[in-house]
């Protein structure tokens, strides 16, 4: 059953939304779908597929099960989740739910089944407490290996100050990528994860624009060290100066995180205001 904007053709989006979702349909058993407008020009919105119980694809392989329709749909992103890990990821505090799978995102359910969750039945405080205690639990990972970048850069040793900024980075892109698709990649690369998460928000997808030498310099340096300590390859010498390019980009990005943390908090403290309960 349509649901909200799939019930109004003279919505702006119809057209788009119901072809996605009667596509995906074709391929994937789905509980609900829902849509969220994307805050990029390139993307039309956010489709999040609750998938179901008794689809023989489990959500973690939908990604590869449905890659020819992904790749051919670049206007949309695609968010693939079933009910037991919606329901684990808020009480660990997720906002992208709260945020994405409301009442009114909804735009398919299958018969039978219910939304993916009821908003009146969530105690704001407590999501809240355990939003803050994730996200200050993945920063907190970033600052302690940061204390040994000083360290190791004042004594000259940037292979392993390039492999600090690496491990900082990749704590940072794995907090912020919780807070914007609801869930985070375990890939080691730097150049994945801005990927993964610029598809939700262009400035992230452009830490490191590999279209600029500079750049693209620091994050092959990054991860020619991450590879260097990780699996022993060979390295070639590193110079301080691109070291402290690459410090001044993450200093920059640990205060793009924290602005996206402080938002996302306050639009889900909206929501819950419209709801009636706090």
């Amino acid at each position: 059953m349509y649901c909200n904007i799939l019930t109004h053709k003279e919505h702006p989006r119809y057209r788009a939304v119901k072809k996605m979702a009667k596509l995906l349909l074709e391929f994937v058993e789905a509980d609900c779908i829902y849509f969220t407008e994307s805050d990029l020009e390139s993307k039309i919105g956010i489709m999040s597929l609750v998938i179901s119980r008794e689809s023989e694809h489990y959500y973690d392989d939908v990604n590869d099960h449905l890659w020819k329709v992904i790749q051919n749909h670049t206007e949309f992103v695609f968010c693939f989740f079933n009910r037991d890990c919606i329901k684990d990821e808020l009480k660990r505090g997720n906002l992208f739910f709260i945020l994405n799978c409301g009442e009114t995102d909804l735009i398919y359910i299958n018969d039978g089944q219910k939304p993916v969750m009821d908003i009146k039945s969530i105690k704001l405080k407590r999501l809240i407490k355990q939003t803050k205690k994730r996200y200050q639990m993945w920063r907190s990972e970033a600052v302690t290996i940061g204390r040994d970048f000083k360290y190791h850069h004042n004594n000259d040793n940037l292979l392993m100050a390039f492999y600090v900024l690496h491990q900082q980075f990749r704590y940072m892109f794995i907090n912020v990528s919780w807070l914007l698709t609801g869930e985070w990649i375990p890939h080691e690369g730097i150049a994945d994860q801005q990927e993964h998460v610029g598809a939700f928000k262009s400035s992230f997808g452009n830490v490191f624009d590999v279209n600029i030498e500079k750049e693209k310099d620091a994050l092959e340096k990054m991860e020619s060290a991450r590879k260097a300590v990780q699996w022993g390859e060979h390295a070639e010498p590193f110079d301080i100066e691109s070291a402290d390019y690459a410090n001044e980009k993450l200093q920059w990005m640990k205060k793009e995180v924290e602005t996206v943390f402080l938002e996302k908090i306050e639009k889900a403290k909206e929501i819950f205001n419209n709801h009636g309960n706090r």
